[in-house]
């Protein structure tokens, strides 16, 4: 095993893990993992990947979106997540008429939300019935593919987008140095994760929700930048926040992050009446956790 970020072979365990590896439909359980290891000379924190390359790809194309009510419910909840991160890249970067590529592009609700600034978009999703949807219910452009595998020119992409998808990547460290050739000189990539040097994650612990199989790494906001440097760009900007979700999705979110906890269901059995009232399942509910943070990095100018 070698750090992806420093090429350390030294590591020390942070968590055993409790996946059973037989088990791909838990691939995207909370709090379900394998060993979590941390490396002694960066403290990049990585998971044991137990199931090859070719594995891994075939779990991320199966992976499925929209056959449960929580996934009717994301597309709506990511609309006005897109929405908050949108405004935080103004900080940074002129939108209007900008090339632009989502990695993960998932079923298009962030392209949907970016058409008001530019029409010039396309993505990337590594999961068939999520390329599917972008195409099917917005139009979108996105190649269901991997970073490694994409058809993308270089020098090409004024901005690239990462919601959410670092973690998942197989090979961090080699998707940013391809994606630093895709960007135009002076182009940005702007990437969101959770932070797992955050008071949250220590507080939580082994129960941590993002420590699941499918994040593969968990980055810091200290890690994560030097990966970015190490890559060629130059960081610009960072800024934690925190999510909110609808009530209605909430209800669900619980159950799924929790699915064995005797509190939770009674917590969800206290919340269902109030699902009747009108007006409430929509009502938005931010929980001041700032366990993300959104980084945005720069390709120097030549």
């Amino acid at each position: 095993m070698e750090c992806n970020l420093c090429g350390s072979s030294e590591f020390e365990l942070r968590f055993k893990g409790n996946i059973d590896l037989n088990s791909s439909d838990r691939f995207s359980q909370y709090s379900w993992y394998g060993d979590l290891h941390r490396c002694k000379s960066c403290g990049f924190v990585a998971q044991k990947l137990e199931h090859s390359v070719d594995e891994i790809l075939t779990l991320l194309k199966e992976e499925k979106y929209l056959d449960e009510a929580i996934g009717s419910l994301n597309i709506e909840e990511k609309g006005v997540q897109f929405r908050k991160l949108i405004s935080l890249m103004k900080r940074t970067r002129e939108l209007s008429d900008a090339k632009l590529l989502d990695v993960g592009a998932n079923t298009g609700v962030f392209l949907q939300e970016f058409k008001a600034y530019s029409k010039n978009i396309q993505g990337i999703e590594p999961s068939e019935e999520a390329a599917a949807t972008a195409k099917r219910m917005f139009g979108h452009n996105v190649e269901n593919a991997v970073i490694a595998n994409a058809q993308l020119n270089d020098n090409t992409f004024d901005i690239i987008s990462m919601w959410d998808v670092i973690e998942h990547l197989y090979d961090p460290r080699n998707d940013l140095e391809t994606l630093f050739q895709k960007l135009k000189p002076g182009g940005v990539i702007f990437i969101t994760t959770h932070d797992v040097s955050d008071w949250f994650a220590k507080v939580m612990g082994a129960s941590y929700p993002a420590y699941m199989y499918q994040h593969f790494f968990h980055f810091s906001h200290k890690t994560l930048s030097l990966m970015l440097e190490n890559a060629g760009f130059r960081v610009i900007d960072l800024k934690r926040f925190c999510k909110s979700w609808s009530f209605g999705y909430l209800h669900e979110m619980l159950h799924k992050i929790w699915p064995e906890s005797l509190l939770i269901s009674i917590v969800r059995g206290l919340m269902k009446p109030l699902l009747l009232i009108p007006g409430v399942p929509g009502l938005q509910i931010s929980i001041p956790i700032y366990n993300f943070f959104i980084i945005a990095a720069e390709r120097p100018p030549e």
